[in-house]
């Protein structure tokens, strides 16, 4: 079968293995589409670790420094249910953690039945919808309160979606046109390009001279955390929900921001001990949200390829082009 995989810094390719065995407590899942996460996918095409002493690649996920695979959402058809599974038959249609390519080993446990209502395309999203769903929950806005997201990338986005289905009032705020007219389609309120003079006046003035009740921070560079705390109201949260690698150019405890009591929330993974909210129960609601369109996700859905255009895919997000939102890379 194909694989993608990542040798070194910008160097993406496919290789030849064999098709792994279906595990006794898992399925064999045949890839129809997997998902690019143009942001956590693209730092590990770049073979960027996210430590200073370069020994993990992800949180918990230790830097090889040899071949990577890359990507983690996939939904194929099940071709083999392993001898101690229940619930699943061969012939389901189910989304995996799982990473771009042919087939897929995976437990069954984390696998997630997708109903009709929901198609492929919308499917493969769940795990990174499920990125800004967390944001979201660590920002904890309330009936009534005021979003504003710095970063409409794949996860700014995937926040947003969750914000209009809510009927929380929301500011967009990113440098590309293209991203700020998809946030207008998804239902922000406002979007606000961060180059115009005074922008930060101008959500803070929206928001009724008092600021965002919580503001999420998705694009993954600490100017954007500068601009969420002048934004974000005396007293308020900021969720950081994107990875940083870079360095900060400023006091985050320093004035004016800690005269305004911010609190400061970084949101990453699921809590082993969040019985209610896991991963699972999580991706069951959002599927349960798309299925009865209660979730606007589709002008994030920006592009289609065929797998071998991956490696190509990834070189065009490398170089900037921000125009690729959410990519859906067709395996047969």
């Amino acid at each position: 079968m194909k694989r993608l995989i990542v040798t070194g810094p910008r160097q993406a390719s496919f290789d030849e293995v064999d098709i792994p065995q279906c595990p006794d407590d898992g399925l064999l899942v045949r890839a129809n589409v997997t998902a690019v996460s143009t942001g956590t996918e693209i730092r590990v095409y770049r073979y960027i670790p996210v430590d200073d002493e370069g020994k993990w690649l992800h949180g918990g996920v230790a830097f090889s420094g040899g071949p990577e695979e890359n990507g983690y959402s996939m939904v194929g058809e099940v071709i083999e249910v392993g001898s101690s599974v229940e619930g699943f038959v061969v012939g389901d249609r189910v989304f995996c953690a799982e990473t771009h390519k042919e087939y897929a080993a995976t437990p069954a446990q984390r696998a997630i039945k997708l109903p009709p209502e929901v198609s492929d395309e919308q499917g493969v999203f769940l795990n990174i919808l499920g990125g800004g769903r967390l944001g979201l929950r660590q920002g904890e806005p309330g009936p009534g309160e005021d979003v504003a997201i710095v970063g409409l990338g794949v996860i700014g986005l995937s926040a947003l979606a969750y914000c209009s289905a809510f009927g929380l009032r929301t500011v967009g705020i990113d440098f590309s046109e293209k991203r700020r007219q998809t946030a207008t389609e998804m239902g922000a309120d406002l979007v606000v390009d961060p180059a115009v003079e005074g922008f930060q006046e101008q959500i803070i003035e929206f928001f009724d001279g008092r600021g965002a009740d919580v503001v999420l921070e998705t694009a993954s560079v600490w100017a954007a955390i500068e601009t969420s705390m002048e934004i974000v109201r005396d007293d308020g949260t900021v969720a950081v929900v994107a990875r940083h690698t870079d360095s900060p150019t400023f006091n985050p405890v320093g004035h004016p921001y800690f005269n305004k009591r911010v609190n400061l929330r970084a949101s990453i993974g699921y809590r082993p001990q969040d019985l209610r909210w896991n991963q699972m129960n999580s991706m069951k609601f959002t599927a349960s949200m798309i299925a009865k369109g209660k979730l606007p996700i589709g002008p994030m859905m920006t592009h289609e390829f065929q797998w071998n255009e991956l490696p190509e895919v990834y070189a065009r997000l490398d170089q900037g082009d921000t125009d690729i939102l959410g990519a859906v890379i067709r395996w047969r």
